[in-house]
């Protein structure tokens, strides 16, 4: 039994690294239950090697709590050019809920995540940060959980 429970393991694991060699670069940043406040900046960082550079494609990850006041979320994004003091911004908005107020994306327990893809995208090994502020009208946000930011190789055709 403890044989098997071990071929077990070994198995998930090659499959799980399977399932996740593809991604280049996955992480949130949590808010406390404060909120995020309107001068609060999140900086995400990271670093594409050459062996990762290609197409990619960008996903912008929201995670909000069923609290939340609004159907909209909107943010300011903005992005250097790898190693370089060169910034993009970009004003990105999410339909989080329906007319109905019913919550878009998936989730459960009052906890619901939304994807919005940025597109496919050439990335140049290099240096990037990502630099994130909010753009609704309160002081402090609150209701989202988390955001994220998900970068996917192109998975090769078979």
């Amino acid at each position: 039994m403890k044989r098997f429970k071990s071929i077990c393991l070994i198995l998930i694991s090659m499959l799980w690294a399977s399932c996740t060699d593809h991604i280049v670069y996955h992480s949130y940043h949590h808010f406390s239950q404060e909120g995020w406040g309107r001068s609060d900046t999140i900086t995400l960082h990271l670093h594409i090697s050459d062996s990762v550079s290609g197409n990619a494609e960008i996903t912008f990850l929201i995670r909000n709590q069923s609290n939340y006041l609004y159907q909209d979320f909107n943010i300011i994004l903005q992005h250097n050019m790898p190693d370089s003091t060169q910034w993009r911004s970009f004003k990105l908005n999410f339909t989080l809920a329906d007319e109905n107020g019913r919550w878009n994306g998936s989730g459960w327990a009052g906890l619901y995540q939304f994807p919005l893809s940025l597109g496919q995208v050439y990335v140049h090994p290099g240096a990037y940060t990502f630099r994130v502020v909010h753009a609704m009208p309160d002081e402090y946000l609150k209701g989202i959980n988390d955001i994220g930011i998900l970068i996917e190789k192109e998975k090769p055709t078979e």
